[in-house]
Parts: structure tokens; sequence; C-alpha cells
């Protein structure tokens, strides 16, 4: 049976697009391995695979000379580790997603003769697919901006895996997915989230939009930064967490959330209006990038997040405008895994 290696989480911006990848290559009957972390999305949510190694790896971009010590010396174990696991398995290929957490997979693939691909998923690569695209032997891309950090002989422009659940969910009207939420028919509906991390000011002004905007029915996931004292409220559904997001991504008009490159590309998928608050700790300040694009092409709006008292002005102003959906849809690559296979197998 072929095997393959596959490292990718800490956040669900690495973590889903290594599983949307590894339940393509399932239904080609490979033995998924995964390596990650057991402090990030991976210890909370199930990955579709084999076996699954879960190492206690520790960030080295870090303040504080001690936490970084600890940082690499994490890293290098899981290394070795994963190392005698590859002699022994000897799988097809490994692939890492990015994030910390596939620094051990990649440099053990290294020094164990494995062949490696790496995906990188926003529009300015992390430092740890920066390292390991020196060992790798394709690097696939998410955003066509993204070509001029790697060399050209191995890049390739393949978009981000969307996982199965949400392009089954692409084939239904908004109607059917808002009888299905038990939704109103007639009601505009904004889906508000912060990402697989959640967004303490994006929760925080939940409240006042929706007493600004009677009218519209506000759905807030709000994961693990919870607004307390939530006021009773007839226009706010509030959920923690939500599994189909796909779901929600149909029934809604709008979407306000960060900008992360997975949920860029689902939302470029569902055609959907967005107000992007770029995360403005992430590395080289890639969520930004991740959307400025489209900004320029007028298919979203930017709001950065020391403005977003402004929230309220920004989404009574682009409600009025059209966006077309199709013009969207076009710039989504739906076949990213099928692409990213074929380039593996060639």
């Amino acid at each position: 049976m072929k095997k393959v290696f596959i490292a990718g989480g800490g956040t669900g911006g690495h973590f889903y697009p290594a599983l949307a990848l590894a339940e393509y290559l399932k239904n080609r009957e490979y033995k998924i391995y995964y390596f990650g972390t057991q402090n990030g999305i991976e210890g909370r949510k199930k990955f579709l695979a084999d076996k699954i190694y879960l190492f206690d790896l520790k960030a080295v971009r870090v303040k504080g000379f001690l936490k970084k010590i600890k940082g690499i010396f994490s890293l290098l174990n899981a290394s070795f580790k994963i190392y005698k696991i590859l002699k022994k398995e000897k799988p097809d290929f490994a692939i890492c997603f990015g994030g910390y957490t596939s620094v051990p997979l990649g440099l053990a693939s290294f020094f164990s003769g494995t062949r490696l691909y790496i995906h990188e998923q926003n529009s300015i690569p992390s430092y740890t697919n920066k390292l390991l695209s020196i060992f790798a032997k394709k690097i696939f891309i998410t955003f066509k901006t993204t070509e001029k950090y790697f060399p050209k002989n191995k890049t390739y422009l393949t978009g981000l895996s969307i996982r199965k659940s949400l392009k089954e969910k692409l084939a239904i009207s908004k109607e059917e997915a808002r009888k299905q939420l038990n939704l109103p028919l007639d009601k505009t509906v904004a889906l508000i989230f912060g990402g697989s991390q959640g967004a303490v000011k994006i929760n925080s002004i939940v409240i006042s939009l929706a007493e600004k905007f009677k009218d519209i029915l506000f759905i807030h996931i709000q994961g693990k930064h919870k607004v307390e004292n939530y006021k009773k409220t007839d226009n706010i559904i509030v959920f923690d967490y939500f599994d189909d997001i796909g779901l929600l991504y149909k029934a809604c008009d709008i979407v306000i959330s960060r900008s992360g490159s997975a949920t860029v590309n689902e939302i470029l998928a569902f055609g959907k209006k967005a107000i992007f608050i770029p995360f403005p700790y992430a590395a080289s300040n890639h969520q930004y990038h991740n959307v400025k694009w489209l900004e320029e092409k007028g298919l979203c709006k930017i709001l950065l997040e020391n403005s977003i008292e402004r929230l309220t002005a920004f989404l009574e102003e682009f409600l009025k405008k059209h966006i077309n959906e199709k013009e969207m849809q076009k710039l989504a690559i739906l076949n990213a895994e099928e692409k990213i296979y074929n380039l593996i197998i060639e």
C-alpha cells in the first residue's frame, strides 16, 4: 500500500488544507500518517489518518531566550523521532503545510532522503516554508503573488485545498441552506467569525452591530474568546464553534472575518461579499496581503483592527455594493488537491 506522511497544524489555516489533501489521497488508497502538535487544533479535531503522531512542540519565534531554546529542542527531538519512523515505514513522499509543526517532518525527510513537497497557504511565505523550500522537490502556492519568493523552476500555482464537506455545500441553494438551519428566508444574514482561534476585538463589536442593524440577522461564531454577558438580542445567533461552516457560508449574504488563506479561499468559492479584518500580528502581515489583491479588484473590503469602530459604517456602505458572485468564484481553484497530486506523481 502507498504511504504518505503529512504535517500541518497548530491552527486551522494549516490543518484544514492538509486534511483536504488527506481525504483526496485516502480515496486513492494511500495510507496516511499525520504529524502535528498536542497544543494545536489537531489536539481537538480529528484528522483523517491511519496513524497520528502528536508531539509536545514549542514555537521558536517567541520572546525569551529560554523559550527559544525549549522550542528548538522540542523541534529537534520530534525530528529525530520522525526520522526513525521514516526509515521504518519508507513512505512514497512527505508533504508539509507550513507552521512550526511542519519543521520536524521537513527536516527528517531531508535527512532520510524522503521526497519532500511543501504547500504555502499565504501570500507571504512563512519562515518554516522558506527553510523547507531549500529541501523540497516542488513547492505549491495558493496565490500567484507568492511566486517571487521561491525558485521558479520548482514553484507551482495550485490554489488551496477545500474540504470535501464544504464542496458538497456548493451545490445547494441559499434557500435550502436556510431551511436546514431554520433561518428566515427574507432577512439579510451576516456571518461573523475570527478564524479557528477566535478574535477578541471582532467579538466585542457584534452586540453594537446587532443593535444598529435590527433588520440583519447576525450569526456569530465566537470561538474560544467568548463574549461575556451577551445581551438578550433577537437578531444574534451565537455559537462557540460550528462544524458545518459550508452551510453557513451558503445561507449568509455577507461575511465579516479574519483573512487567513483558508477562509479567503472558502469565501471566494462561495462567492460571498466579505469585510476582512486581518490579524494584525500575523507574520509579515500576511493576512493583509492575502486579500489586498482582492480589494484592488473591488471584490472585498479591508478594515484594519485598529479602526474596528468603523465597522458599522463599512457594513452599511458595503451592503449596498453589488459583488459579482461568479467573478469571485472564478478566482477560486476548486481542484487544488488534484493539481497537487498530479504534480507529485508526474
